[in-house]
């Protein structure tokens, strides 16, 4: 018993932490944070970043489908304006708004990378789980409505008479 009482004991098992919908989010956010400080510091370099992603194709001699990688390029969430680099963060294609604005203004291109680390540490601190709760609850009820409108990305085309 006293080899026991010299361990640190907690209630969160594994399965919770899984199933909790905000660490979920959070997952899913700092993974894409991650993704785009790759492609800030490669674009920064003067190089150009891809990620390989296996996509399923069917194979148009046989009729079967495989898996295949393929090279995606990134989707950046930075532009550039007339006052400097702007940062819009996005939980999969939906805009997450911060506050009181929908960017960041960084600035400097050098002043990237920092940044989105500190939007990173802000997000495992759980500081924008609300905002992240937000965005994904509008992207449920958009696929939601699309699915009872019967609409959806590869809907058939409105027949005009």
């Amino acid at each position: 018993m006293s080899i026991l009482a010299s361990l640190t004991l907690s209630e969160v098992s594994k399965k919770s932490e899984i199933t909790t919908p905000h660490l979920n989010l959070r997952r899913k956010m700092v993974a894409a944070i991650d993704e785009q400080i790759a492609g800030a510091a490669a674009e920064a370099a003067g190089q150009h970043f891809s990620k390989t992603v296996e996509k399923v194709v069917k194979n148009a001699e046989t009729g079967t489908s495989e898996k295949r990688a393929v090279e995606r390029s990134l989707r950046r969430w930075w532009w550039r304006a007339a006052d400097g680099v702007h940062l819009e963060l996005k939980l999969g294609n939906r805009a997450i708004k911060i506050g009181t604005g929908n960017s960041i203004i960084v600035g400097q291109p050098t002043n990237l990378v920092p940044t989105l680390e500190t939007v990173r540490q802000a997000v495992m601190a759980g500081e924008l789980d609300d905002a992240l709760k937000v965005a994904s609850d509008g992207r449920k009820r958009l696929k939601k409505a699309e699915k009872v409108a019967g609409t959806g990305k590869q809907s058939a085309p409105k027949l005009v008479k």
